[in-house]
């Protein structure tokens, strides 16, 4: 445990934000992990255990000691096999220019990569990792130490993985940057998927084929996905109706949202937010505040 722990955690650069940086995941067999944003890839770093991910409708296995990249908004699942620990790295954009030349170098390179690749681990990284959990398990969580240790660990990619294992990893997110952030930033503002390939100044035929090589599947599959993950999450809110969903959605009619649920939650508005304010009680009362709070 270190030392004035108290004055570490009332510092303005103590680190409470969970949507960048590294943080430390244990989790049992069966268990579930957060990885979802629309804001952040993340890097995944399987310590122990194996995990199934299905990303975009295609399933990797990762296994004890390999790495693989999550782009952000991206829809998968996952199925833990066994007793998992994981170091995560979640970023928006890279702070180092010669990280973003690096990697915006590969781009010449990009016939050599492997879709969804994971890649294993070599010396010294599993060392950066051990350092990594043993830091944040003690309660280190300054700002600082996650911006070193984020440059840390891609020189420790530059510097003992090969171009083609690192275009591996990072192809995801080599050359459609800019395609994804116009993607995420403007799907929930237009009223058609005509009007997303206008805003990308392409044609409609060139923007299908773009957007599935990009998310791995067609765009109207992909919004509506992401479209039923945000309505289950407000879903979850105590206070909400079924008219509150619809406005903040954008369903003009009972009928239009009452075929939504049934196509994407195989229930009615109204059993989707039972069933999933009695999933958030249930949860509570497993992780014991249900009995604070009465």
């Amino acid at each position: 445990m270190i030392f004035y722990k108290k004055e570490h955690l009332s510092c303005i650069s103590y680190k409470t934000d969970e949507s960048d940086g590294f943080r430390h995941v244990k989790v049992a067999e069966g268990g579930t992990i957060e990885f979802y944003s629309t804001k952040a890839h993340s890097l995944v770093f399987l310590m122990k255990g194996s995990v199934y991910f299905q990303i975009e409708g295609e399933t990797k296995k990762l296994v004890s000691r390999e790495m693989l990249l999550v782009p952000k908004g991206c829809t998968f699942t996952h199925e833990v096999r066994q007793d998992s620990e994981l170091i995560v790295f979640s970023f928006r954009m890279l702070r180092s220019v010669c990280d973003k030349l690096f990697i915006q170098r590969m781009l010449d390179r990009e016939e050599i990569y492997e879709p969804l690749g994971a890649v294993a681990f070599r010396h010294p990284l599993e060392n950066f990792l051990d350092t990594m959990a043993f830091y944040l398990d003690a309660g280190l969580n300054c700002e600082h130490l996650h911006e070193i240790k984020e440059k840390e660990l891609f020189l420790v990619l530059r510097a003992f993985y090969t171009r083609r294992e690192l275009t591996k990893l990072f192809h995801e997110i080599l050359g459609e940057s800019d395609f994804r952030s116009l993607i995420m930033q403007n799907y929930m503002k237009v009223k058609s998927i005509g009007e997303l390939a206008s805003l990308a100044n392409m044609g409609r035929t060139t923007f299908d084929s773009k957007f599935k090589n990009v998310f791995g599947t067609s765009a109207r599959q992909w919004i509506l996905s992401q479209m039923a993950r945000q309505v289950k999450t407000k879903a979850m809110d105590p206070d909400v109706t079924i008219n509150d969903l619809m406005t903040e959605f954008n369903f003009n009619s009972a009928t239009h949202f009452n075929w939504f649920c049934r196509k994407q939650f195989d229930c009615t508005p109204l059993e989707l937010i039972r069933n999933c304010q009695k999933s958030v009680l249930e949860k509570a009362s497993k992780r014991g505040y249900g009995k604070k709070n009465r």
